[in-house]
């Protein structure tokens, strides 16, 4: 068996299962489907979150937070082995899913479900970041790192890197030191990606709970004396560290000054195109799929055929809205329809086009405008709560805005809820976006973004050419945003599909040619062999022709 890469995050979205949040879900994913595709043994380790993130409904005005199970073996194969891992007094046991995308790429789902465990124990990896405790919190973080060194010790599975993704995965670098009291040894075991620039990716442990389950050794608690700076532990044990984005990248660099570490910016799968685009693809891009390169020809593809292609996106998705959304009235096929498809929460600003309702109302009525909104709010997200509630108050006061909201997390619903906009909105606080995802999926799918001057999107949108930008771009947060330009910028948008109609067309399709081709997960995956994993051994991992 070849030596593989194992890819540790806390979450992984394959095929449509709802134990997943986001980004991180979505790109771990796609990587893992990215690994398939080019024959890199890659195998990745998560928690198997079967009771979901979280979906929302609305009853009497009020927000109603739902569990979003589904059923491991309606996808994944049970392993027959039992694993387990040792805490202090405890021991807590675990069965594995399978879902085995090639001879050498599986992702193993752990599952604390089974009878041997107590009760509080088989709730360990029911359900994504919503903890009922500290003591839960740090019970998964342990499980996920000590659970990923037990599969792969008993499965007999040669390990060339562990990648950690995020800092949910500390306890993995932590327990190799314990075992090997040398760092360096470790360092050589151990590369990490850092996601985010919030604190949710930067978790702080008090030593007092941690070792109510697991002991730290002194040399760890001497290079975080206070509490277990998780971040900064896996800087000081990984031989390898990146930001996910040149922007993201800049901002770390204030914040660690003294550590190295590189950027390898995120991409997205071809497996996020939509059928009506896929038709276009293999007509004009014949191997699109396999090799994303392809799509700098996208130049060759008629405005007329894109146009064509994307009515038949835009009217599966207004048939979806109509059909499953909160909405103030039907959507139309006719109308500007403008996608918000994100986590909700406040630095995201999902509700920026209805801070003025009376600008909003007053293009809607010049120009047929629809929006929709959809995502999910983490379920102790306060302002998160808030920001829904608006939303969904501000339909008794639109009278020309079509508005329609959807709170559930799916791969489908992420497919559709950005395939079939005219526009996408991205627009996170500065510098609070470390790279994004989300204008890439709809770029792959020939939507152009308006976005903010944040994350990944700085280093290929150009203004009116293959999307739009606004704002400014920051390393300190400025939460009062430039509404003014934010409606001038819209009106102009909207006045370029209106009255210009092929233009408008040629921004989406500059979007396909320049976006794609390098925002894909196979670029990202080729860096990560090349600067992570095994840099003699990249070359034997090519595009197909």
């Amino acid at each position: 068996m070849r030596k593989r890469v194992v890819f540790v995050a806390n979450e992984i979205l394959i095929k449509d299962i709802t134990g997943y949040a986001g980004g991180l879900g979505i790109l771990s994913g796609g990587l893992l489907s990215s690994a398939r595709d080019i024959g890199y043994p890659l195998i990745g380790v998560t928690l198997v979150n079967k009771g979901g993130y979280v979906k929302h409904k609305i009853e009497n005005g009020s927000i109603i937070d739902l569990e979003d199970p589904y059923e491991p073996q309606t996808y994944f194969k049970e392993l027959k082995e039992r694993f387990y891992i040792d805490l202090k007094g405890t021991r807590v046991y675990f069965k594995v899913w399978q879902d085995k995308l090639s001879e050498d790429v599986s992702i193993y789902f752990i599952d604390t479900d089974v009878k041997e465990n107590e009760e509080w124990k088989r709730k360990l990896t029911y359900r994504l970041y919503v903890d009922e405790s500290e003591d839960q919190k740090i019970l998964r973080r342990l499980l996920l790192g000590l659970g990923t060194l037990e599969i792969t010790e008993k499965l007999n599975i040669p390990v060339r890197k562990y990648h950690l993704n995020e800092s949910h995965c500390a306890f993995l670098a932590i327990e190799l030191f314990k075992r090997e009291l040398n760092k360096d040894k470790v360092k050589k075991n151990v590369v990490f990606t850092t996601h985010t620039p919030l604190p949710h990716g930067h978790e702080k442990f008090s030593y007092d709970l941690i070792e109510k389950y697991y002991s730290i050794p002194q040399r760890i608690k001497d290079l975080s004396p206070e509490v277990l700076d998780t971040t900064y532990i896996l800087f000081e044990l990984s031989s390898y560290v990146n930001a996910v984005s040149w922007d993201h990248w800049r901002l770390l660099r204030r914040d660690y000054p003294n550590k190295r570490f590189d950027y390898i910016t995120n991409g997205v799968h071809s497996k996020w195109v939509e059928e009506e685009m896929r038709e276009l693809y293999d007509k004009y891009l014949k191997g699109w799929f396999l090799n994303p390169r392809k799509f700098i020809n996208a130049g060759t593809i008629p405005l007329e055929e894109l146009e064509n292609a994307r009515i038949g996106s835009k009217k599966a998705l207004v048939n979806f809205i109509n059909s499953n959304s909160y909405l103030n009235k039907p959507f139309e096929e006719t109308k500007f329809l403008i996608s918000i498809r994100r986590r909700i929460t406040r630095y995201k600003m999902n509700d920026l086009p209805l801070k003025d309702i009376e600008k909003l109302e007053s293009l809607a009525k010049r120009y047929s405008l629809q929006i929709f909104i959809s995502g999910v709010t983490h379920p102790y997200d306060i302002e998160g709560k808030e920001m829904i509630k608006k939303m969904y108050d501000s339909m008794s006061v639109l009278n020309y805005t079509n508005l329609a909201l959807f709170f559930k997390n799916g791969k489908f619903f992420e497919r559709i809820g950005i395939s079939g906009g005219d526009l996408l909105l991205h627009t996170s606080v500065p510098p609070l976006e470390a790279c994004g995802t989300s204008w890439m999926r709809a770029a792959l799918n020939g939507v152009p973004t308006l976005t903010t001057k944040t994350g990944g999107a700085l280093e290929v949108i150009i203004d009116n050419y293959n999307g739009w930008m606004m704002g400014e771009h920051s390393y300190t947060p400025k939460w009062e945003f430039n509404l003014i330009e934010f409606y001038n910028k819209l009106e102009e948008i909207l006045k370029l599909y209106t009255l210009d109609r092929s233009e408008f067309l040629m921004v989406c399709r500059n979007a396909i040619k320049t976006i794609p081709p390098l925002y894909n997960t196979t670029r990202a995956l080729q860096e990560y062999i090349r600067r992570a994993y095994n840099k003699q051994q990249a070359i034997n991992f090519e595009l197909q022709p």
